[in-house]
C-alpha cells in the first residue's frame, strides 16, 4: 500500500511540472529537507516574486527514529508560501521570510500507535538564503494540525497526529538546487 501511495504522489508531482505553462522559464528549486521528524525531496516553484509553492514527500522517521518501527512511513505535503520580508547579506546574497498554510497526508506510525493514515493542515513559516551559485539553504517550522487513523482489534481508532504537533519545535534544515531564470 506505501509504494502505492508513493507512486501516486510521485505521478501527481510529474503531472503537475509537466502541466505548467510556463514552467520551465520560471525559478525552480529542487532539493531535499532534513529533520528529526523525517527525510524528504521537494520541488519548489516560484508563482510571483513574493510567494512560492512546495511540494514534499517525505520518510516519515518518528517511530523509526527511536527503534519502535522497523520501517518509516511516508508522507507528502503541498505548502503555499508568501514572503513577507527579505534582506540582503554582507555578500548581496537574499534571505526571504515567509510563512504559508497547506496539507499534508501520508501512511505513517504515530506516537507509540499503530500503522495508519495521516492527514491535515500543515503550515510552514521560515527562511531562505539565495547563493549566487543556484544553491538555497533554508531553516523552517512544519507543524501538521492533523488526525491519525488506524485499526486495531476490528476498530477504527481517530487520534491526534502528534508527531505532527511536534514538528513545531523541530525545525526542517533544506538544501536545494535553483535553476530556470
Amino acid at each position: 500500500m506505501a509504494k502505492r501511495t508513493i507512486k501516486t504522489v510521485l505521478v501527481i508531482m510529474l503531472m503537475t511540472i509537466v502541466s505548467q505553462r510556463e514552467g520551465y522559464a520560471q525559478r525552480n528549486t529542487v532539493g531535499t529537507s532534513w529533520s528529526l521528524s523525517g527525510i524528504g525531496i521537494t520541488y519548489e516553484r516560484n508563482t510571483s516574486e513574493d510567494t512560492f509553492a512546495q511540494v514534499a514527500i517525505q520518510a516519515d522517521l518518528g517511530e523509526t527514529f527511536f527503534g519502535r518501527a522497523a520501517c518509516p512511513g511516508v508522507r507528502g505535503s503541498f505548502t503555499w508560501n508568501i514572503v513577507f520580508a527579505q534582506v540582503e547579506t554582507t555578500n548581496k546574497n537574499p534571505v526571504r521570510f515567509f510563512a504559508g498554510p497547506g496539507l499534508a497526508a501520508g501512511i505513517c506510525k504515530d506516537l507509540n500507535g499503530p500503522d495508519g493514515v495521516i492527514f491535515g493542515l500543515k503550515g510552514k513559516v521560515g527562511l531562505d538564503c539565495q547563493f549566487a551559485r543556484s544553491v538555497n539553504l533554508s531553516v523552517s517550522l512544519v507543524p501538521t494540525l492533523g488526525f491519525h487513523v488506524s485499526k486495531a482489534d476490528g476498530n477504527v481508532i481517530i487520534c491526534t497526529y502528534k508527531y505532527g504537533l511536534l514538528q513545531t519545535i523541530l525545525p526542517e534544515i533544506g538544501i536545494s538546487y535553483r535553476f530556470g531564470r
